[in-house]
């Protein structure tokens, strides 16, 4: 499960490593963040809820927020991928520059940019300085991670081209998935059950079951349960919110539950997460 950027910082980079046959065993969310991904090499299949879609080494893919998605194997070979999240204020003004309104309407635009070898050359510079400015983060970081993500970004567009390859996508479905997420987030304090979320959708239980399996790879009560641990962080990393008050608002039917459960997701105790995500106080650019 990826958590939430850290309060204060509006950016975030990882270098990933993925041995052969690595397929996510759930969804992931993307929430109150984007996030660029550039595939070094190997690929891999990912769901999305209204599409599916082969990543290949060279290219640069886009998410919005709100987007649930798992990936999988496509071949036996490792793979390598860079995956910087990033808040609005880090591309609004690239974004008004483009004639965009927001990032997601860029987004709508170009999904995904395929780099070829000659172009796949010039983008690794920019990500070792984002690499080494992320490992020595301080004062002045941000401002100058804000311009290399648009360095990275201007890059893409200017050398690369728009895949816009989709293996399928049905819109019956993923309208279904959409407001059934939606219904979940909006109610999550309530403790949506799959029954209270069909009868929403207007489908049967056993449809909307398949539905969340066929295209998150996730049962229903795992995605829910997903959605109230990575909700708790943000309260635990963001307010001063006692447990007993955070496990009523993620749903939790007491505060030794939402322990239990928390623990279990993420290795740590509530209170030791927020220790240790409070610990250190973030430097702002401002």
């Amino acid at each position: 499960m990826p958590l939430p950027l850290k309060p204060g910082y509006n950016f975030n980079y990882a270098h990933i490593y993925r041995p052969p046959h690595f397929e996510m065993t759930a969804a992931e969310a993307y929430t109150d963040f984007y996030a660029l991904s550039y595939t070094i090499s190997g690929e891999q299949l990912v769901y999305r809820y209204n599409s599916t879609f082969i990543i290949r080494s060279g290219d640069i893919t886009f998410t919005a927020k709100n987007v649930y998605e798992r990936s999988g194997y496509v071949s036996d070979t490792p793979r390598e991928n860079i995956l910087i999240k990033f808040t609005d204020c880090m591309v609004d003004d690239l974004m008004e520059t483009l004639g965009f309104k927001d990032f997601s309407a860029f987004h709508s635009k170009y999904p995904s940019i395929h780099l070829e070898k000659h172009a796949q050359k010039k983008i690794l510079p920019i990500i070792q300085e984002i690499e080494d400015e992320w490992n020595s983060y301080n004062t002045y970081s941000e401002l100058i991670l804000k311009g290399l993500l648009h360095k990275l970004i201007l890059l893409g567009l200017q050398e690369g081209t728009v895949n816009e390859q989709t293996l399928s996508i049905q819109e019956t479905k993923q309208y279904y998935l959409n407001s059934a997420i939606h219904y979940v987030k909006a109610n999550l304090r309530d403790n949506p059950s799959l029954e209270e979320t069909a009868g929403y959708v207007n489908i049967s239980v056993s449809y909307l079951s398949k539905i969340f399996m066929d295209y998150l790879h996730t049962p229903f009560s795992s995605f829910v349960l997903n959605e109230k641990i990575q909700y708790a962080q943000k309260l635990l990393m963001e307010s001063n919110m006692s447990m007993k008050e955070i496990a009523k608002e993620a749903g939790f039917s007491s505060s030794a539950y939402f322990s239990d459960c928390f623990k279990r997701m993420t290795g740590l105790p509530p209170l030791r997460f927020r220790k240790k995500n409070k610990e250190e106080t973030p430097c702002r650019f401002h």
